[in-house]
């Protein structure tokens, strides 16, 4: 009996200390799962606090430019632009005939650098690009290009008034701007064409260009590859994404696809 009464005892001592050891088993097993939880959760805020940290400098950088490229412009209205206007004004004073052709020809020099700065001054200040929106602005920046680098452009665009943000538009254009700027110091294009679509959630613009192209693999080691990056990073500021097709000899293509539901001032 005394023995039946200690086995009986053994037994449920027995299944208590392997209660207390699954309980603690499986505490410490909750234990380590929340703490890697947690960890995990750390690591996605640090991230998030860097790639937030990161957007605001490129942001304080943005309007920084943005700023400057305004300032300029306003400086080519106000004085160079004056001053050449000026000096045309002047030569049509000039009566001495034997010096005609001459006059002719510095005049027209002087009307074509009026012409020039007043398009320059445009590419440069951001209230013009948002007030004439950004298929209007590409189709102005492409024109540029064809007087300047007589490379041939082609633009489409299937409605004018594109939605977008005051942000968005400026951003979008300066974005624009790099694309065609690393055309014309590396494509070695003939032709570049702009085409624009827009509908009720999303507006993509693509660029492309018949030049000689490059590998997509060998970007980050390339400037060009640093020019396309920047153009990645401004794309997260607009809810943006850019897609680019490339192979050596077969030219490029860029598209960004912008949402249209985001609407901020630069």
């Amino acid at each position: 009996m005394l023995q039946e009464t200690t086995t009986g005892y053994t037994v449920t001592f027995l299944i208590i200390g392997i209660v207390v050891i699954l309980f603690f088993v499986i505490f410490f097993y909750l234990f380590i799962i929340q703490l890697h939880r947690r960890r995990i959760l750390h690591q996605k805020e640090v991230v998030d606090l860097k790639v937030q940290y990161e957007q605001t400098i490129l942001l304080s950088q943005l309007e920084i430019q943005e700023q400057t490229f305004k300032n300029i412009s306003q400086e080519i209205h106000d004085n160079i632009g004056q001053v050449l206007s000026l000096a045309k004004l002047n030569l049509n004073t000039i009566t001495h005939t034997e010096n005609v052709e001459t006059i002719a020809l510095t005049e027209e020099l002087l009307g074509k650098a009026i012409s020039d700065l007043r398009d320059l001054s445009k590419s440069l200040n951001s209230e013009k690009i948002t007030d004439i929106g950004i298929c209007r602005a590409i189709k102005h920046e492409l024109n540029i290009i064809e007087k300047v680098a007589h490379i041939k452009t082609v633009f489409n665009c299937d409605d004018e008034e594109v939605e977008l943000g005051d942000e968005q538009t400026i951003i979008a254009f300066r974005m624009m701007q790099e694309i065609l700027n690393n055309i014309l110091k590396h494509a070695k294009a003939t032709q570049i064409t702009a085409d624009i679509t827009s509908d009720e959630h999303n507006t993509a613009i693509v660029i492309t260009d018949n030049g000689k192209g490059f590998d997509i693999d060998k970007l980050n080691t390339t400037e060009t590859g640093i020019g396309l990056k920047s153009i990645q990073q401004r794309c997260k500021l607009i809810n943006a994404q850019c897609t680019i097709n490339s192979s050596p000899g077969k030219g490029t293509g860029i598209q960004i696809v912008i949402q249209n539901t985001y609407n901020k001032s630069i």
